[in-house]
């Protein structure tokens, strides 16, 4: 019990007297963080670097927090924000603070945790910093940087006291499986990192730094700063997806977990004549882009093999680099940090083939072109991959990157490009001459009118194939909402013959609340989280139940169609007020129009049928100007939803 600082809480072990003594000491030199401003300028790698006004804005946040005494802080900035050295900037404070005197720093790589090194080793050259290997714990260092794994494996060796603060990289990982156990452990300050988007983190990862407000079913984190709001404000570079010819069936390739199966992907993706296709379009549109310079392109592959053939063709195919033009990086690579500086450092190679090494922690501004060549359905592995190329880099001039996308990822997450500086232009093929300029319906040539064609009424029978989207991908980008709910149906299907809770709903019997919560903490993991909101928002059932959606994935629960449920629920609203005729048919109609696809507000009163019966004036005539509006209030509220 810190009677002095807060309630009691369970630790996992006791703390050691030297802990004890070392805190009790420590708190005698703490001070407010008002008396430590925050730096304009500094020097950095041997440039001077001036603090961001959003950075500033993350320390601020995570120095309120702290002053109220909360012990889980989530900070959350895009990739190319400088995460790492805001959060060495915050240790630093901490430091100053008299808040802290052990540090552990934990990531999922060894790469990272010399990345980490190296930063922190040059701004944080005060206080010494280690990478903790396998093998015995050095005592040395008042920071402590390792792998998840290495820290597990030596868990034994720190009591719960050891470390005053914790920082976490890319901390949605971390909560799962025997991590969250290592994390618990230790009774420190808690502060998570990660590049990954609010609305891909789950309830458990918010519910570990204690910002998921119950009433919002939302997550809070203390820090936001995603990758639209770094390139509407000139901190990230804006991109295009170029959407390649020569595309791939994915038909028929098996999942693993949730994403798709790399053997089966090799044996459909890796095809010598596709992959000779992938490379020479991509040699013809850059030299369309007539770049003065061979442009620095990553190259995501599926396995090491075909890592490997893709590499041996961007080579013949640019014979005049001797070979030299692409490189493949990956773990078999001998010295592999030795091949990623070559490629930082060197012109050449301009092109790195990599299979699971590049797409998180790599830092290198001057990339120009991501060139996906291994589909999946991860949002979070393909945020991963679109952040390699989001760094601005003055020193080419560099402003936007370009994605190639020869295996459809930024189709399937509905990912255009993000640039907010240019005016966006959508056609289904380029325009002909006839409708470059602007013209009225009267004015519309014969020869483009001809190429529509009118289907009477009722001869189609197909099933409406408009694609409906569940708000689910990196910032912003969506997925289809039937493959998110086949997604769902083969979760639930593979758990009916083993989970004792879906098996009693498949056999029509009560569970308690306590079984419907650890369903749901079940379903609710990575990659698609499967929790009452996005289930809701994929089926359209914004009353639906965890228990109604597995039900009707079991095929045993029919939910209402959308216009049922809308009916229902004007009929039952409607019979408590006392509408005079009139306006009952007014809003009969307005129902009707939500049906059919509007908004269901105020501009459906000047279109027919509304219109028709006096539009707008009459229906304010009729219920008043502050009366319609609570009445659409109420409508939009309590009915159409």
């Amino acid at each position: 019990w810190d009677y002095d600082k807060s309630d009691a809480r369970l630790v996992d072990s006791f703390f050691s007297r030297f802990d004890l003594e070392r805190i009790s000491t420590l708190r005698k030199y703490q001070k407010p963080f008002s008396t430590i401003p925050i730096p304009e300028k500094f020097f950095f790698r041997g440039n001077e670097i001036t603090v961001r006004p959003y950075q500033k804005e993350a320390l601020l946040s995570i120095d309120k927090a702290l002053e109220k005494n909360k012990r889980r802080l989530l900070v959350e900035m895009a990739t190319g924000t400088g995460k790492t050295l805001v959060a060495a900037m915050m240790i630093k404070r901490l430091f100053q603070a008299g808040l802290v005197e052990r540090v552990l720093f934990l990531v999922d790589r060894i790469e990272l945790a010399n990345q980490a090194k190296e930063t922190f080793d040059n701004y944080l050259s005060e206080y010494p910093s280690i990478v903790l290997y396998g093998g015995k714990r050095s005592k040395e260092g008042q920071i402590i940087i390792g792998t998840l794994p290495t820290i597990q494996s030596q868990i034994d060796a720190f009591t719960s006291g050891y470390f005053d603060l914790v920082v976490t990289d890319e901390c949605h990982r971390s909560i799962y499986s025997i991590y969250r156990s290592l994390l618990l452990h230790f009774d420190a300050i808690h502060i998570g990192l990660t590049a990954t988007p609010s609305n891909l983190i789950d309830r458990n990862t918010y519910e570990f730094f204690s910002c998921w407000n119950p009433l919002t079913r939302k997550g809070e984190p203390t820090f936001i700063y995603g990758i639209r709001q770094g390139i509407n404000e000139s901190y990230l570079a804006p991109y295009k997806v170029y959407h390649a010819r020569s595309k791939i069936s994915l038909e028929g390739i098996k999942w693993q977990g949730e994403d798709y199966e790399p053997q089966d992907l090799e044996r459909t993706v890796s095809v010598e004549d596709r992959n000779k296709l992938f490379i020479q379009e991509f040699k013809e549109n850059e030299e369309k882009r007539n770049g003065d310079h061979p442009k620095k392109t990553i190259v995501f592959a599926i396995t090491k093999r075909h890592a490997a053939q893709l590499t041996r063709f961007f080579n013949e195919l640019y014979p005049e680099y001797k070979g030299k033009y692409a490189e493949i990086i990956t773990t078999d690579t001998f010295d592999p940090q030795r091949a990623i500086k070559r490629f930082k450092k060197e012109p050449l190679p301009a092109i790195a083939v990599s299979v699971a090494m590049l797409d998180t922690g790599f830092d290198y501004p001057a990339v120009e072109n991501i060139m996906m060549c291994r589909p999946t359905r991860s949002p979070i592995f393909y945020q991963q991959m679109r952040g390699r190329g989001s760094r601005l880099c003055t020193e080419i001039g560099k402003k936007e990157f370009l994605i190639y996308d020869f295996v459809g990822n930024a189709e399937y997450f509905n990912d255009e490009g993000y640039n907010p500086f240019e005016q966006k232009k959508v056609a289904m093929r380029q325009p002909t001459k006839e409708v470059e300029k602007e013209i009225t319906e009267e004015e519309i040539p014969e020869q483009i009118v001809r190429q529509f064609v009118t289907i009477p009424l009722g001869q189609v029978h197909d099933e409406w194939v408009e694609k409906k989207y569940i708000e689910f991908g990196p910032e912003g980008e969506k997925v289809d909402t039937r493959e998110y709910k086949d997604k769902f149906a083969e979760e639930v299907k593979k758990l009916s013959d083993t989970n004792k809770i879906v098996i009693k709903l498949r056999q029509q019997k009560d569970v308690t609340d306590e079984e419907i919560q650890e369903l749901g903490q079940l379903l609710n993991h990575p990659e698609f989280f499967f929790n009452e909101n996005n289930l809701r928002q994929a089926y359209d059932q914004p009353t639906g139940s965890l228990v109604d959606f597995v039900k009707s994935a079991l095929g045993i629960h029919k939910f209402p169609t959308k216009e049922e449920r809308v009916s229902r629920a004007f009929d039952a609203w409607i019979i408590q007020k006392n509408y005079a005729p009139g306006q009952t048919r007014i809003l009969r109609m307005l129902k009707n129009q939500f049906l059919a696809g509007s908004k269901a507000d105020v501009s459906d009163f000047n279109r027919p049928p509304i219109s028709q019966y006096g539009g707008l004036q009459y229906a304010i005539k009729t219920f008043g100007e502050d009366g319609l509006k609570q009445v659409i209030d109420d409508l939009q509220q309590g009915v159409f939803q």
